[in-house]
Order: structure tokens, then C-alpha cells, then sequence
């Protein structure tokens, strides 16, 4: 049997949030690994620690975001689903 629209939309949305997920998670990746490097490097440069507070706090910026990034995709897919439920 064919699926409904609702249901095909539905579908839609779920993928589309699947993929904003694996994007905001890769971009946390990438912000986590920047700011690793960045405090690699300036724990090379500057022994006296100020370099490396500041690059832990963007460290910690960084995962902050793709945190938040991943619970706007849930509650966007969460209002997706409440908005037009399936058909059981």
C-alpha cells in the first residue's frame, strides 16, 4: 500500500533532521578538534597559562554549540512530529 502524504512528509522531515543532526555534530567535531589544536599550539608557545585558559574556554564553546545545535534539531523534529502525527 502507498504511504500518505502526511506519512512521505513526515518521512521528509525525519530525514532532513537526521541530516542536520550529522552536520551539527560534525561541525562540534570540527569546533572540538580547532580549539584542541589551538591549545596545543599555545601551550607550546606560552608557558604561563593564560593561552591555554582562553583556548579552553573556546574548547568549551565549542561543545557547548554543537550541544545546542543538536537539541534545536530534536525539538524542530519533535514539533515536526506533533504537528502532523502518523496515521496509526
Amino acid at each position: 500500500m502507498g504511504k500518505s502524504r502526511v506519512s512521505k512528509r513526515i518521512d521528509k522531515l525525519e530525514k532532513e533532521a537526521d541530516q542536520l543532526r550529522k552536520k551539527a555534530e560534525k561541525k562540534g567535531k570540527q569546533l572540538q578538534s580547532d580549539a584542541s589544536d589551538k591549545i596545543d599550539e599555545l601551550t607550546k608557545e606560552d608557558k604561563s597559562g593564560k593561552g591555554g585558559v582562553i583556548t579552553l574556554v573556546l574548547a568549551a564553546v565549542g561543545v557547548v554549540a554543537a550541544v545546542l545545535l543538536k537539541r534545536k534539531r530534536d525539538q524542530e523534529l519533535d514539533e515536526a512530529l506533533w504537528e502532523e502525527p502518523r496515521s496509526i
